[in-house]
């Protein structure tokens, strides 16, 4: 018979999906576990932005143990910046939450953890984002803008800010505002780590530093929930993060002696024969973005051989599977039996 104790301990880790972020606990790296680049490149759903001044974004890992940060975590984003002076120039992280009615028109409370390498300040900003397609409505943006003085010693950090109306006056009853026509309007939460003269009027002249020209900002376990009070971290199971992220970008491919064959030609190009990869979650949109990273040709004379990713493509998908043809740049494609089989692939529809 279960206990009234049991009923509350599973009552209390089961998850309730209050922090809208997802990956919040930076536990899922498909992308890479370091990026140079600015974009989605690491930790999958956030994304490293910089312009003007350079910044890698890497995994770290908390020592097994630690109390510094409660709920016994595994890793945090690192940013090292190098700071270039500019009116123009910015570093910042990003989490662009799926559809701008989002919280739209109520308290929201963001909280998380951080320190640097020396104190600096931060600031966190919300936007909404009406996204493309048709005659959208211009961004929002210094939605709650808060500035947070970071030290070298890890805190807990918390800002609770009104999310206006989606209409032109930022209550209800206003004129709505438009929303594009291609399905990636969002509700972005921005973290800035440094931002030039241009960015003044929007983010209290946050500024970029004066204490060299080199950083480093942790940030972890970020959380972002509805109402005036920052509850605990909320630990969803890793399975259910993983599929949360998997709408948004997935991995997949096959390794080992038995690759299962995934498309075949028999004499030209219009007899191939392609099988359906299918993902483990449907995608946020229609035809995500799918990068083959690597096959195998199989022929008749040459048994078998590697194929460059840039040699295969994929020529449909959809929202919940992916059908694969291969082009084949290579030698020896159009004549007698080609097989592929496929190592690795990936596919994204990120907003």
């Amino acid at each position: 018979m279960t206990t009234a104790a049991e009923l509350a301990s599973y009552a209390s880790n089961f998850p309730s999906f209050r922090n809208r972020i997802i990956n919040g606990n930076f536990d899922i790296w498909q992308r890479g576990t370091s990026q140079i680049s600015s974009d989605y490149g690491s930790a999958v759903r956030w994304v490293l932005q910089n312009n003007g001044s350079t910044k890698t974004g890497s995994q770290q890992t908390f020592t097994v143990g630690q109390t510094d940060v409660p709920g016994n975590p595994n890793y945090y984003l690192r940013h090292e910046v190098s700071s270039v002076a500019g009116a123009g120039n910015y570093c910042l992280l990003q989490q662009r939450i799926e559809g701008v009615e989002t919280l739209a028109g109520q308290t929201a409370t963001v909280s998380f953890w951080a320190k640097a390498d020396y104190n600096k300040n931060i600031a966190t900003e919300f936007v909404q984002t009406f996204g493309t397609g048709g005659s959208p409505s211009s961004p929002v943006t210094s939605i709650g803008i808060t500035t947070h003085n970071l030290t070298t010693s890890w805190q807990k950090f918390t800002a609770t800010v009104s999310i206006p109306h989606l209409t032109d006056t930022g209550l209800s009853g206003g004129t709505p505002k438009t929303i594009g026509t291609d399905g990636n309007d969002r509700l972005d939460v921005n973290f800035w780590f440094e931002a030039g003269s241009n960015f003044n009027s929007r983010l209290n002249s946050l500024g970029q530093p004066d204490n060299g020209t080199e950083y480093e900002v942790d940030i972890a376990q970020v959380q972002v929930e509805e109402g005036t009070v920052a509850t605990p971290f909320e630990h969803r199971p890793y399975g259910t993060e993983l599929a949360l992220c998997q709408r948004y970008y997935e991995k997949g491919g096959y390794s080992g002696n038995d690759l299962p064959l995934m498309a075949i030609k028999t004499n030209s190009a219009a007899n191939w024969q392609s099988t359906a990869i299918n993902y483990q979650v449907s995608k946020r949109a229609i035809n995500p973005s799918i990068i083959v990273t690597g096959a195998y040709r199989l022929t008749g004379t040459s048994g078998s051989s590697s194929v460059t990713a840039t040699s295969i493509n994929p020529s449909f998908a959809s929202d919940s599977t992916s059908s694969f043809h291969f082009i084949d740049g290579g030698t020896g494609a159009s004549s007698s039996f080609v097989g592929y089989k496929l190592t690795g692939w990936s596919a994204a529809s990120e907003l």
